[in-house]
């Protein structure tokens, strides 16, 4: 691109024409990109040069239905700039909004087109055409909490009405084989989400109650507040202790410099004794950050009996109090479920726990 007009990349306009005229030919966009995947055609991604943002399982991804939709419906391969989409709420404020469309500045015959008017307008015709609009969304209690255990996706959902009534059935599926079919990324991990739902909530609330027996038993020889403080004033004598060894470092440090400068040392001197004050002051410094990292977490105990106390007291199961509890749950394509959980008290005999009640659990 130069400084006021586009420059057509020759290198990549043959894939946009290719792409374009596949669409018209009645392609789909799934074809079409398994067509590009098997072409080993540049990614728009390799194009304009944004490969490091992406992570290594992404770039192996290649072509999949909503890349090549993306392209079929960008208006600059007609030729076309669009300016004003984007408006910010105040100068104080860099949060942007988009803007209606018919406020958007559009100004035609900036570069030269890629494809022609007749060929983009039947394309939109045919995707316009094949386009279903969602008429209702569905919340459910796992949304942005469960992923796939084998390459780490999201995993959303599939909603099968039945033809003899009005009841619906919902499914779980792996983003990345939804994306990506034909390439077989990964499998489609289809899991009845009522099911899977009922078996995560019986795990979690198992575990809530397990971990309030463990606490109500550490009270009965020493209580769990009293071991919290004793253990903090350990730390904070610790902690206290440290921080005077590096100030004595620091100070180590300032006096051999000076020595350095009033030659009272040898150069050679100053820098195996600058190395290893150095070397010792770090190692002080990360173990007061370390004892200082410990004593938040045990501050954090108290609320989580607090946390897992309310859970259990529930009668109906909310997603606002579910993510207090879970990091997240992994299902793997043998539809074995792993909870995560936020705390590292709660995660300690879990994932056995898991392992244990899975096997004897199934999901169709």
């Amino acid at each position: 691109m130069d400084k006021n007009h586009y420059i057509v990349d020759e290198k990549s306009a043959h894939i946009v024409r290719k792409i374009f005229e596949l669409a018209k030919s009645g392609k789909l966009p799934t074809e079409i990109a398994k067509e590009m995947t098997k072409d080993n055609a540049v990614l728009p991604s390799e194009v304009v040069g944004n490969v490091h943002t992406r992570n290594q399982s992404e770039i192996k991804r290649g072509w999949n239905r909503n890349t090549v939709v993306r392209i079929l419906r960008n208006e600059t391969y007609l030729g076309r700039v669009r300016n004003g989409m984007l408006k910010k709420i105040s100068y104080k404020s860099k949060k942007v909004l988009i803007s209606d469309r018919q406020d958007w500045i559009v100004v035609d015959n900036m570069h030269e087109p890629l494809v022609d008017e007749e060929t983009f307008s039947i394309v939109q015709e045919l995707i316009a055409s094949r386009t279903r609009v969602r008429t209702k969304k569905y919340e459910w209690l796992l949304k942005g909490i469960i992923e796939c255990e084998e390459c780490g996706k999201k995993l959303s959902i599939l909603v099968h009405p039945h033809k003899t009534s009005d009841k619906i059935t919902t499914y779980l599926r792996c983003n990345t084989y939804a994306g990506a079919t034909s390439q077989k990324l990964c499998t489609p991990h289809s899991s009845n989400l009522e099911q899977v739902t009922d078996i995560v909530i019986k795990q979690i609330k198992k575990r809530c109650k397990d971990f309030i027996i463990e606490e109500e038993y550490c009270k009965t020889g020493w209580s769990l507040t009293s071991k919290i403080n004793s253990r903090k004033n350990i730390i904070n004598n610790e902690i206290a202790l440290l921080k005077k060894q590096l100030n004595d470092w620091n100070q180590k440090i300032d006096k051999i410099y000076d020595d350095k400068v009033s030659s009272l040392i040898t150069e050679e001197d100053f820098k195996r004794l600058y190395m290893k004050f150095i070397e010792n002051r770090d190692a002080t410094q990360k173990s007061i950050e370390e004892l200082e990292m410990s004593n938040n977490e045990k501050e954090k105990v108290v609320d989580v009996i607090k946390i897992v106390k309310n859970f259990l007291k529930m009668k109906e199961i909310t997603r606002t109090m579910l993510v207090q509890l879970v990091d997240k749950v992994t299902i793997n394509e043998q539809k074995e479920i792993t909870i995560y959980y936020k705390f590292k008290l709660l995660n300690m005999k879990a994932i056995k726990n898991n392992e244990e009640e899975i096997a004897n659990q199934n999901i169709c």
